[in-house]
């Protein structure tokens, strides 16, 4: 149950990706040395997994590779200009489809990015302070534990992998309790805990856009820089699924939102007066 509700964190690591590609494309070009394989393609201009995954014979020859390159041409993803090869690997300037796809593209391949063993990371390419904090969770030594099988939660089991979901109060209990539940007799009580506690979370960004269409903007500056870097450590914290702390911070900052908008409000009734 990853809780991507961060959209300013996963938003902001995304836009980071070309910023810190063309940095790595500079700096190899500059060695001599091999461009990063997603780059490699973006600097000669060309992607031959879109020009054939794209086709729509697809439709009827290969519904499964339609839909998936779908998903992706409308994705966030699409959006930010990750490729298929930043994530799969791959070779995007192979005219032939053996020489595209490498040692192997999909997730039976231990070489793919998106590979069981392998997922967390290339995720965390982008998403690295996520990363960090699901690498100090439970789940995550679950997924090494078994690392050469398809159990424990990764990225993809709650998000999905390429048109990626945030996860709500309506959909986090039933993502939660797929391995939380009286049946596995493994915390059956944390659906229900995440559910309640993530709704306090979705309560603080009602407060933050509350707060920031009725602040001046220099106290709003001033107050939401302190605001946003408590809610980037707590998306980080939702990560580590460590209940327990994710309500006790989620519960301090939404009495501070609190606060401030009676605060606000308080200052708007006395102006009109």
């Amino acid at each position: 149950m990853i809780i991507h509700s961060n959209r300013i964190d996963g938003e902001h690591a995304m836009t980071r990706l070309h910023a810190i590609g063309i940095l790595l494309l500079g700096a190899a070009l500059a060695l001599g040395l091999p461009a990063p394989p997603g780059l490699a393609g973006q600097a000669a201009g060309g992607d031959s997994c879109v020009e054939c995954h794209s086709n729509p014979d697809f439709l009827v020859q290969n519904k499964k590779l339609y839909d998936y390159y779908q998903q992706w041409d409308t994705s966030v993803h699409s959006q930010e200009d990750v490729a298929c090869f930043d994530c799969h690997g791959g070779n995007p300037q192979a005219e032939d489809k053996d020489g595209a796809h490498g040692d192997g593209v999909d997730e039976s391949s231990e070489h793919s990015g998106i590979n069981f063993k392998n997922v967390s990371n290339t995720c965390g390419h982008c998403h690295d302070e996520i990363l960090e904090g699901f690498k100090t969770s439970q789940h995550f030594e679950h997924v090494l534990a078994n690392k050469q099988e398809k159990q424990g939660p990764t990225c993809v089991t709650c998000h999905g992998s390429i048109n990626v979901g945030i996860l709500n109060v309506t959909s986090v209990k039933a993502s939660c309790a797929r391995c939380h539940n009286e049946e596995t007799d493994n915390h059956p009580e944390n659906p229900e805990k995440a559910q309640s506690v993530l709704n306090h979370f979705l309560s603080i960004h009602r407060f933050y856009r509350y707060l920031t269409t009725r602040m001046n903007p220099a106290e709003a500056k001033a107050f939401f820089s302190e605001i946003d870097v408590r809610m980037r450590k707590l998306s980080v914290t939702w990560h580590t699924f460590d209940l327990d702390a994710i309500e006790v911070a989620t519960n301090d900052l939404l009495k501070l939102l609190k606060a401030k908008r009676d605060e606000v409000r308080i200052k708007h009734s006395r102006a009109k007066n």
